[in-house]
């Protein structure tokens, strides 16, 4: 391809990259996209100049002045668009910019119009970036940078090239072969993708070195939130059937002390809101009042609840929680928290130990929470009575106006019970065996929705079963409240991680024993529609772990989480380097003994020790010696000289002994003629003879000149007459009393 089309068509690639991506950021208006089109088409049309197109696209221009009328009508547009359409700076600005982009993709003729074009690029892709934090733009992103270096670099040649065609446009004999541009060939191709390749890592070198301090300025944080049902404080039985068909997704988590294996197939329980006042139709919460957890140290907030047993730290289970912007305050965790690690203003707790921030997130937040889970106590397995503290009384063992059947049921479910472990056991059984999961339960038409379920219909769906159960403990005399938040069940095995959805919104029991704590009860069956993961399951499990991957490692990749990489780092490489010293001193134990066993084999057992250490040192000495004997002669048969390079070598090196006995050495960055002067300065009488020397060593070994015989001997004669040069004159010199002057200072 010639190198002008080259240009022009990298050119408008790359424009159409930023615009690419900033029509997947925003949606743009129908009519300005076609406008978009058009101009992108006719830019491309022109690159193939043929006379067809040529002619056609000639009648379809329009004057200069026609597009400044087109540029000033788009500015006034721009304020129309910003104080009474979209009423937005960003919307207005970009509708604005796309329309400078149609102007210029239909006026590439001077070199300043394609430099325009690749601002307004830029802004294009600047802008996207501001939008959006998807996982999309990453290609778009590499795509423009491999672009951007291609036409960066075809622009440099080419106006390298009119620029050495400019002074031969006026001569008279010009050729037109020198006025031809070059075409690209695959060994610039191949080297523009290296240059593209290196620009692109280091690119990343320096995403990965300076870390986010916060989000753009036009980036849009004030977005609708995930609306969810049932952690309010107020919740009416029923409300949790819709949500349960919606797939959103709410939080993923990582339990980072676990295997993949181990929590693939135990469901996660992530606690919201607990209840305690059942009125027959809703739950509330009695007992709203919130208290500030204390932050020590700094962003981490301590919890502790009454009527929790606190579990040894060797036994807290630590969750990594990715949450979603959600429409309520509330931070899930597994039962029970004991501490919160985030970034937060701060945190706050009500007496049933649910945890609140003092607003809703509108960003997406990742924090860290430690749960104590309690079991239930052997000694309260067995026993018959318990002994409950008041508040637990006062508070737990509310019963609204129930039909005399439930109560009955009630009392015959629990009848053969023989503790109270056994007799929540029994309804927990009961429930789970003689009742249908199912979502379609119209129970907010239901004037009692707990009597329709066990007495008539006899399915539901989790807040059915679980106020069913609460309402039968309490009527029995156990304390029990309800629990809503989310099962998580979904285990992303390319990730390592929970993905928690809506439609895992859940409700399930906790029942008070006084030496165990709040004990985790879940009445509801599993649900009929269950099935096994399809491969486009399987699929958008790995496109999701690869977009939670990308919101880590780029979108919000923090100065803790570089100094997290660069501890890892240091840790990793000490790892190694133990690991290095203690493979090495095995390896040297293991060594020394095998010698022990075949010297003890070998040699008589009179013979003494210290006899058999110096042989093995005699042994290794020779055994070194003869190595390095091996690698010198092996270093001489490879030499890089030839037989008359190496004997002018030994003339050379003749000369500098003379001379060094003289006093006169010669520096290392000095070249042969340099060191001549030296000597012509300093030892007079000696210069014709290393005159004749240095130059027969120069021609020799520098010019791969012949070395005949008749050189060699007067080389060798010289050298010699150095020698003796050099003994009868430091003869001659009388014994010095003082300093001795330089004889070129005399």
């Amino acid at each position: 391809m010639p190198l002008d089309h080259a240009f022009r068509l990298s050119s408008i690639l790359l424009a159409g990259t930023g615009f690419a991506s900033l029509t997947l950021a925003i949606a743009l208006p129908w009519w300005l996209l076609i406008v978009a089109a058009g101009a992108f088409s006719m830019a491309l049309l022109r690159i193939q100049s043929t006379s067809a197109v040529s002619g056609a696209i000639g009648h379809l221009r329009f004057s200069a002045l026609t597009w400044n009328v087109f540029l000033v009508l788009a500015f006034a547009g721009f304020w129309l668009d910003l104080f009474l359409i979209s009423q937005e700076i960003l919307p207005a600005g970009i509708h604005f910019l796309v329309l400078l982009l149609v102007n210029k993709l239909s006026n590439l003729d001077q070199r300043r119009d394609f430099l325009h074009l690749y601002a307004i690029s830029l802004i294009a892709l600047l802008a996207s970036a501001a939008l959006t934090t998807q996982i999309w733009y990453a290609p778009f992103f590499f795509a423009y940078l491999v672009i951007g270096v291609w036409t960066l670099l075809l622009y440099h040649l080419l106006q390298e090239q009119e620029e050495l065609a400019e002074p031969q446009q006026g001569l008279a004999h010009t050729t037109p072969s020198l006025l031809l541009l070059p075409s690209l060939t695959a060994r610039f191709f191949w080297t523009t993708n290296a240059v593209a390749t290196s620009a692109f890592a280091l690119t990343l070198l320096f995403f990965f070195l300076i870390p986010r301090v916060g989000v753009g300025f036009f980036q849009n944080n004030h977005g609708d939130n995930l609306r969810t049902t049932g952690f309010s404080e107020h919740v009416d039985l029923g409300v949790m059937g819709p949500v349960k068909q919606d797939p959103s997704i709410v939080m993923r988590v990582e339990l980072p002390e676990r295997t993949g294996h181990d929590s693939k197939w135990e469901p996660l329980y992530l606690r919201g809101v607990a209840y305690n006042r059942y009125d027959g139709k809703s739950w509330t919460n009695s007992l709203p009042h919130r208290r500030m957890l204390t932050e020590l140290p700094e962003d981490t907030f301590t919890l502790r609840t009454s009527g929790t047993k606190p579990a040894p730290p060797a036994r807290q289970l630590r969750q990594e929680i990715l949450l979603e912007p959600l429409d309520t305050t509330v931070l899930f965790g597994t039962p029970f928290p004991t501490s919160v690690k985030g970034h937060f203003l701060s945190l706050q707790s009500d007496l049933m130990g649910s945890l609140y921030l003092p607003f809703p997130l509108h960003t997406r937040t990742q924090y860290t929470v430690y749960s104590s889970p309690t079991t239930l106590h052997t000694t309260e397995k067995k026993s018959a009575a318990l002994l409950y503290p008041d508040f637990i009384l006062q508070q737990y063992l509310q019963v609204p106006a129930v039909n005399e059947q439930v109560l009955e049921l009630a009392r015959q479910i629990t009848q053969p019970a023989t503790s109270i472990a056994h007799a929540v056991a029994l309804i927990h059984t009961h429930l789970l065996t003689h009742y249908r999961y199912n979502l379609d339960v119209p129970s907010l038409q239901s004037p009692h929705p707990l009597e329709d379920f066990l007495l008539t219909r006899k399915t539901g769906y989790c807040e059915h079963y679980a106020t069913a159960m609460v309402v039968m403990l309490r009527t029995a005399g156990i304390p029990a409240r309800l629990v809503t938040g989310f099962l998580a069940t979904e285990w992303n095995e390319f990730g390592g991680y929970y993905t928690v959805r809506q439609r895992d919104a859940h409700a399930w029991v906790e029942v008070y024993f006084p030496q165990s704590g709040w004990i985790t009860m879940d009445p509801t069956p599993p649900s009929p529609d269950a099935a096994g993961a399809t491969w486009w399951q399987s699929a958008t499990r790995a496109m999701d772990s690869l977009r939670l991957k990308w919101d880590r490692l780029f979108v919000h990749y923090s100065a803790h989480d570089q100094f997290t990489v660069v501890q890892g780092i240091r840790e990793g490489g000490e790892a190694v380097r133990a690991g290095f010293a203690e493979t090495l001193s095995a390896l040297s134990a293991q060594a020394a003994a095998i010698v022990g066993r075949m010297g003890s084999s070998v040699i008589p057992s009179d013979v003494p020790h210290y006899a058999i250490t110096l042989l093995l040192a005699i042994a290794a000495v020779y055994g070194a010696s003869a190595i390095l004997r091996r690698l010198r002669n092996r270093r001489t048969q490879h030499s890089p000289f030839s037989t008359q390079q190496q004997t002018v070598i030994t003339l050379y090196t003749s000369l500098l002994q003379c001379c060094a006995q003289r006093g006169i050495t010669k520096p290392a960055s000095a070249t042969p003629m340099e060191f001549l002067e030296q000597i012509r300065t300093r030892w007079e009488e000696a210069w014709p003879l290393a005159d004749s020397v240095t130059r027969l060593y120069t021609h020799v070994r520098f010019g791969e000149a012949a070395l005949t015989e008749e050189a060699l001997a007067t080389a060798e004669a010289q050298v010699r007459t150095l020698r003796l040069l050099g003994h009868s004159t430091a003869d001659s010199q009388p014994p010095s009393r003082g300093p001795v002057m330089p004889s070129r200072l005399r």
